[in-house]
């Protein structure tokens, strides 16, 4: 049977801001324009740019705008992908800032564009580097007419809208993890009470925790493990019933629990605690 669903209410600016305030949120209002530049600037080869005109606009807070004037250009090639630069990422470009060693610049050689790291090296020469083995190093000599346009101050992601058959099988998963841990939750019902005489103590469920963590692929806290035994549903006549941290309890008492369980018996467990583990193996 499926279950009744909404859809999600879109917020009006005005309403996200109110919200945000009230819960404490710290946020930044963006409200000034940068440039978006329809050339795009090479991660590879130095790439020639024909044109720059402008296509539109990213806002950001004030506080986020340096001195200088500030576009975004966006990347192309593999030549940076060390940097965490990739190909239709937007570079958000300092223009006017004088490079430090180390800056990712965006620079012209001989009219050509290109962003690579800046360096200097120990015999004060001036290189571009690339941040990918398979691409050389540029360096910059004096047949070169050679300018900085700026340094990059922030790699911009682009977002990616994701595809239905990629959402739909992120729901299914999850639907076929729930039924699996459903089913997993009622074979432990099911064990339990029917092994309830071989229960001396609310700490014997630790072996029941011990078979389902190595025995069925239980990855859940422990705490969560107390949760679900506790809101199972068990006959009235069953005297001990799990509480939370008894099991964790339970185990820091007990080192060898802490193990698998097929080392139990040769560090210490009691023949009872083998005798229910037994059980619940064949039974779950």
């Amino acid at each position: 049977m499926k279950k009744n669903t909404v859809v999600p209410q879109l917020m009006s600016a005005e309403e996200s801001m109110a919200w945000l305030d009230s819960k404490g949120f710290s946020y930044k209002l963006c409200d000034v324009p940068i440039p978006i530049m329809t050339g795009r600037v090479n991660c590879g080869a130095p790439l020639s740019i024909d044109d720059e005109m402008i296509e539109g606009y990213y806002y950001l807070p004030k506080s986020a705008v340096g001195l200088h004037p500030q576009v975004e250009l966006c990347a192309q090639g593999e030549s940076m992908i060390d940097a965490d630069i990739h190909d239709g990422d937007l570079l958000r470009l300092e223009l006017g800032a004088w490079p430090h060693d180390g800056d990712i610049v965006v620079a012209e050689i001989d009219g050509e564009y290109t962003a690579k790291v800046y360096f200097t090296d120990e015999d004060g020469r001036h290189w571009l580097c690339p941040m990918n083995k398979r691409f050389q190093p540029i360096l910059l000599t004096e047949s070169m007419n050679v300018r900085v346009s700026g340094v990059v101050r922030t790699i911009v992601k682009q977002v990616v809208r994701r595809s239905y058959g990629e959402c739909q099988s992120i729901v299914k998963r999850m639907q076929e993890q729930r039924q699996q841990q459903d089913s997993l939750q009622e074979r432990v019902r099911k064990a339990v009470a029917d092994g309830s005489h071989l229960f001396w103590a609310a700490s014997a469920w630790a072996v029941v925790y011990g078979v389902v963590r190595d025995c069925h692929g239980y990855e859940g806290s422990v705490i969560d493990f107390e949760r679900k035994a506790i809101a199972l549903d068990l006959p009235p006549t069953f005297d001990h019933c799990c509480s939370v941290g008894k099991v964790q309890r339970t185990i820091s008492n007990h080192p060898y629990m802490r193990l698998h369980i097929d080392k139990w018996k040769e560090n210490g467990a009691s023949v009872r605690e083998i005798v229910l583990m037994d059980f619940l193996r064949n039974n779950i």
